[in-house]
């Protein structure tokens, strides 16, 4: 199952291929199948910073990225074979877990989870106290679990409320929040970012303890971690420059991305806002290595999935999370995520903002 994005963005983006500089020939690159939360969003900003300043062929690798919108379980696409990387939230990591499923977590993509409730700020709910007898909306079933632990944070059952999957389509979200059909919203910062862009104001009234966890990650079949142990440390290895981007130089990200997703930079506050959100809060590096696993975090946040029926029982981290590529995913030089700043500003002067 292939993905449009790369063609589409590669017929879109072909005046910049001369800015992508590689150093590896292209006969030596792996060519690597990924899934990523949102392959068609600025709000996970490394997946295109790193294919479109060249970073994924200087590091050895050809990045397709799978459509992400598929009905399809991601950790399904370990088990066929079609894709060699997914990234799954932490729910989806501790069901793989509790069903023994042989993959493991890799790399801490987002070390805070962006998901989250929002109503429309004019909204009487102030806080999820208030929610019992409201309907939310989700962007996605993956969204359900999020709405239900936060719902178990300040004591209130499943059914207190009423879910309805509306989707992520910017005018649908709109169109549900506005219209009354719904009273607030569970989705990702992207989905936040769409139904701002869309003219509502919206405030998130997700406790900031209920989002203190890997948000996403990325997850490998064991099996092929020998295999792909060159490879998957050069990916890890762009996407780790790729993120270190977002605090280094923000502005360089949005110039960057709103070239990759032009439609989130109709409204440049909105698009300029998703990506300061991303860099700083939900994919800000709290740990010594960009992308290292923490174990004690995966032990802490299992007690709601048990209790919800998620998970059977606590889950050993270290049955399903794996260390060893994030040294090598970590071994640059700030130096050198300059040198390839100032090379992607230089090819591309007029896509460079002010």
């Amino acid at each position: 199952m292939k993905s449009t994005t790369k063609l589409v963005l590669g017929a879109a983006f072909g005046g910049l291929a001369l800015s992508m500089v590689s150093t590896t020939p292209a006969s030596a690159l792996t060519d690597l199948n990924v899934i990523t939360a949102n392959n068609g969003s600025c709000s996970i900003y490394a997946q295109h910073v790193a294919r479109l300043t060249g970073l994924n062929e200087e590091n050895g690798v050809d990045v397709d990225l799978l459509n992400s919108e598929t009905t399809i379980p991601y950790v399904a696409f370990l088990d066929t074979g079609d894709a060699e990387y997914v990234m799954l939230d932490s729910a989806q990591v501790l069901q793989m877990a509790n069903s023994g499923q042989p993959g493991s977590v890799v790399y801490e993509a987002y070390n805070f989870a962006s998901e989250g409730i929002v109503v429309p700020a004019d909204s009487p709910i102030k806080g999820l106290a208030d929610l019992p007898g409201t309907t939310i909306g989700l962007a996605s079933d993956r969204d359900q679990i999020t709405t239900m632990i936060a719902l178990d944070s300040v004591g209130l059952p499943a059914d207190s409320i009423t879910t309805v999957v509306v989707g992520d389509a910017g005018p649908v979200m709109v169109n549900a929040l506005t219209s009354g059909k719904i009273d607030g919203f569970a989705g990702g910062s992207s989905d936040r970012a769409n139904i701002q862009a869309g003219g509502v104001a919206i405030r998130n009234i997700t406790p900031m303890a209920v989002s203190e966890n890997p948000g996403n990650s990325f997850a490998m079949w064991n099996s092929r971690m020998d295999e792909l142990d060159t490879p998957t440390a050069g990916f890890l290895r762009a996407w780790a420059m790729a993120q270190h981007m977002g605090v280094l130089d923000t502005k360089f990200v949005i110039s960057v991305c709103a070239v990759a997703t032009p439609e989130l930079f109709e409204n440049m506050k909105t698009g300029s806002g998703l990506i300061n959100s991303s860099a700083y809060i939900y994919q800000l590096r709290r740990t010594n290595k960009y992308g290292e696993p923490r174990n004690w975090v995966w032990s802490k946040i299992q007690g709601p999935y048990v209790g919800l029926g998620e998970i059977d029982g606590y889950i050993d981290p270290a049955t399903f999370v794996d260390h060893r590529f994030i040294d090598r995913a970590s071994d640059w030089e700030t130096k050198e995520v300059i040198d390839v700043i100032e090379r992607w500003k230089a090819a591309n002067p007029d896509k460079v903002l002010g």
